[in-house]
């Protein structure tokens, strides 16, 4: 599908945020892109409910904060410092 084809007015985007335990960070974004082609598609208002249309999943893993631990250097780039 070429984006000139995507229909800009059914185009939807949804995400979820997933939060550590404490709930202080977000650990993890899952976003879902639900789009149709140009007279292709068919739909209610801005909602597709058939014909052609694809679903883009993008998953984002953030980085654990609080769980990293220092490397360890090695003792031959200690006495160089």
């Amino acid at each position: 599908m070429f984006l000139s084809r995507v229909d800009k007015q059914i185009t939807n985007a949804f995400y979820e945020i997933e939060l550590n335990d404490d709930r202080t960070l977000p650990v993890r974004i899952h976003v879902t892109v639900l789009t149709g082609r140009k007279g292709a598609t068919l739909s209610k208002g801005a909602k597709i409910t058939g014909g052609e249309h694809v679903a883009f999943h993008f998953e984002y893993t953030l980085s654990k904060f609080d769980e990293l631990e220092s490397p360890e250097v090695p003792p031959e780039a200690l006495t160089r410092l």
